[in-house]
């Protein structure tokens, strides 16, 4: 009988233990999002920089411009809404056209996750008494996954063909 090596049981369980982890985590997910997983990070990836750009503006105008916050705010939200929907359209949902229906309806799913952003620091701040950081920490978990539901859904939905 030939000796027992104990290094590659651990080569083979290794990569097994990882897969079956990833697995687990991936049924976590909704199926919008674990069936469209690449998608999912590419809006990922657009929201980090689409979050660079409100903040800069915020920044620059306040801090450069010596304007109001909110005004400030505002300006960053327009700019990044309008950079996320051009990046969105040619990376992340590519195969959809780009329309002024389209862009409507990615306003709205926007704005419907700054209403459900603003909801959950309300909630944490002035409902439980929890410090409004942990709402934003909440925020910023549930609020993409909400925004790329609707928008996969709804705002950059293709049309299926009929008799195709």
């Amino acid at each position: 009988m030939p000796p027992i090596d104990k290094r590659a049981d651990r080569e083979t369980s290794a990569p097994s233990v990882w897969i079956t982890a990833y697995n687990r985590l991936l049924r976590l997910l909704p199926p919008v999002i674990r069936d469209h997983l690449l998608d999912f990070v590419k809006y990922g990836v657009i929201g980090v920089f689409g979050t660079l750009l409100q903040t800069g503006t915020l920044f620059l105008y306040v801090e450069k411009g010596h304007g109001d916050p909110l005004v400030g705010s505002a300006l960053g939200f327009i700019l990044s809404l309008l950079f996320s929907y051009a990046a969105n359209s040619i990376w992340t949902f590519k195969e959809s056209g780009r329309s002024a229906s389209t862009l409507i309806k990615y306003t709205a799913v926007s704005c419907a996750g700054l209403v459900l952003n603003l909801l959950i620091i309300y909630l944490f701040d002035r409902v439980f008494g929890w410090w409004y950081g942990y709402g934003q920490i909440t925020a910023i978990v549930l609020v993409p996954i909400h925004n790329f539901i609707l928008n996969k859904a709804w705002a950059f939905r293709t049309p299926k063909r009929e008799g195709g």
